[in-house]
C-alpha cells in the first residue's frame, strides 16, 4: 500500500485498518488463491453435499421400507363426537392424517397436507368442508375431491377399519401422501 492512502487511514482511523492488510490494493502484497488450492476447495465442497444428499436418498429409502406391519389403532371409538374431527400420526408414515366423524358409525380420514403447498388442512363442521387456510382452497369431506381454490389433487383417502373396540389405520385407500 502506498504512503499517501497508509496516512490517510491511519489519521482517520487511528491506526491502519486490519481490513486494509486483508484486502490489499497492490497486487505485490495481495495473496492468491491458486486454481490448484480453488479446485482442491470446490471438489471438497461439492463432495461433501454430494455425500449430505446421498445421505438423505438413503435415509428416504429405509424410511419407505418401514410400512405397518398390522392394523394400527388411532383413536376409541367414543373418542371423536360426530362432526368433530381429530388429527393423528399415520402409523409407519411420519406424516399428519385428519379423520372425521360424520355418523355414528361413519368415519373418514385423509392425508392432513393440502395438495398445494402442503399447509395444514383443517375441518370446518359450520362449512361442512376440509379448508386450506393458507391459500382458501377446500376439500369435500365425503370424497376428499376438490372444491375451490389452487389445489388441483384431491386429498388422499386413508383406509380405515371400525371395531369393537376403536377405529384402525389400514392403509392408504386412494392418492399419495405428500
Amino acid at each position: 500500500m502506498n504512503e499517501p492512502i497508509k496516512k490517510r487511514l491511519i489519521k482517520k482511523h487511528g491506526q491502519l485498518p486490519k481490513w486494509a492488510e486483508d484486502f490489499s490494493i497492490e497486487s505485490s502484497t495481495d495473496n492468491n488463491v491458486s486454481r490448484r488450492d480453488f479446485i482442491r476447495f470446490l471438489g471438497l465442497v461439492s463432495f461433501g453435499l454430494f455425500m449430505g444428499t446421498a445421505g438423505v436418498f438413503v435415509r428416504s429409502l429405509f424410511e419407505q421400507a418401514q410400512a405397518p406391519s398390522m392394523e394400527d389403532k388411532i383413536a376409541g371409538l367414543n373418542e371423536i363426537a360426530v362432526g368433530e374431527s381429530r388429527s393423528f400420526m399415520i402409523p409407519g408414515k411420519r406424516e399428519p392424517g385428519i379423520m372425521v366423524r360424520l355418523g355414528d358409525d361413519r368415519y373418514v380420514a385423509y392425508g392432513q397436507k393440502c395438495t398445494h403447498l402442503q399447509c395444514p388442512v383443517l375441518w370446518s363442521k359450520e362449512e361442512n368442508k376440509l379448508v386450506c387456510p393458507c391459500h382458501n382452497g377446500a376439500f369435500a369431506v365425503e370424497d376428499g375431491h376438490v372444491l375451490y381454490g389452487p389445489p388441483e389433487r384431491p386429498l388422499p383417502q386413508l383406509e380405515l377399519a371400525v371395531k369393537h373396540d376403536g377405529i384402525y389405520f389400514v392403509g392408504v385407500k386412494s392418492g399419495n401422501l405428500v
